[in-house]
């Protein structure tokens, strides 16, 4: 059973607001492209895991997609957590194309694509750091400690995983696309035992979904200042800022398209890169419009919650 769903990563969304509204020579621009790039990857790859995790039969766990807890003053994320009665399994998704060569006594991985090597840290690693704070935050919420498997899943079906050093732990927990489920099933054998009452389990499920943490903003990792972006209504056809609001619809003055809701698509930019509540007077300068009465009725027609009645009322989404 799904008791928490993967949610499209806020991260992309930020990114793509950040690319529509950077001038295009921004210096910025190829460090937020290549942030997305690895960010859409890992989120794909994240999705495949998902599809495994789906033939499961939905009353052997209870799975969690993405859930991110606090332990101390430490946030950590797990991409997957399969819970059952009898034990935890925590994976890892990894989508990386090329060969990946785990080079155990440095806690190193390569990675060689397209006649390039990089290197980051061993996976394997990451994911036992997630057990032991996993471990310790049942520990500060008084729940009997179970045992906690781990795993990485490399979701690319065409990498190439080499062990050179024939370490055992990554033959036993670096799993390919068709490896998964019957690495899982191995630990369903293994674990028969139940160690959490039902009331235990559904108590330890509930706490979970409750306590998970979305991440936030990232913007400051860009140190984008918001002044930078461009303002305006970007033209859904050409991408240029060239709308005008006129006869009840936006007009781009560049190619001539039509558009009735394009401010929709400004407004979202303008909650992820600026603020998540908007004024009246903010709208109009954002979207360069004059008429406060134009504006009241567009946001009025935008499912938005309103926080209070005068010329000081604030706009945000309902979420």
């Amino acid at each position: 059973m799904i008791v928490k769903r993967r949610t499209f990563p806020l991260r992309i969304k930020i990114n793509d607001a950040i690319q529509r509204r950077l001038p295009v020579n921004h210096p910025k621009l190829p460090e937020v492209i290549q942030d997305s790039m690895k960010t859409r990857a890992g989120h794909k790859g994240e999705e495949a895991l998902d599809y495994y995790t789906s033939l499961l039969h939905e009353d052997e766990f209870h799975i969690f997609q993405g859930i991110r807890l606090k332990s101390g003053q430490t946030h950590f994320q797990i991409d997957s957590l399969l819970l059952s009665p009898s034990f935890a399994l925590i994976i890892d998704a990894k989508n990386m194309a090329g060969t990946l060569t785990f080079h155990s006594p440095f806690n190193q991985m390569k990675r060689t694509f397209n006649d390039k090597t990089d290197t980051y840290e061993d996976p394997i690693l990451q994911v036992k750091r997630h057990r032991l704070l996993l471990m310790k935050w049942l520990n500060d919420h008084h729940f009997p400690q179970i045992p906690i498997e781990y795993l990485v899943f490399s979701s690319n079906p065409s990498t190439a995983l080499r062990n050179p050093n024939n370490d055992q732990e990554i033959y036993h927990r670096v799993c390919p696309p068709g490896k998964i489920i019957f690495k899982i099933e191995e630990f369903i054998s293994k674990y028969k035992k139940e160690l959490l009452s039902e009331k235990e389990y559904k108590k330890l499920s509930k706490l979970l979904f409750k306590s998970d943490v979305p991440s936030g903003s990232h913007l400051h990792q860009f140190k984008i200042d918001p002044s930078e972006s461009l303002t305006g209504v970007q033209c859904p056809s050409c991408s240029q800022y060239a709308m005008e609001r006129y006869s009840g619809t936006w007009n781009c003055t560049h190619c001539g398209i039509t558009a009735k809701d394009a401010h929709h698509q400004a407004i979202e930019d303008y909650f992820l890169l600026i603020n998540d509540r908007i004024t009246n007077k903010q709208f109009r300068e954002y979207l360069h419009i004059h008429s406060p009465k134009l504006a009241t009725k567009l946001l009025a027609n935008m499912n938005l919650k309103c926080q209070g009645t005068t010329r000081r009322s604030c706009y945000y989404t309902p979420n």
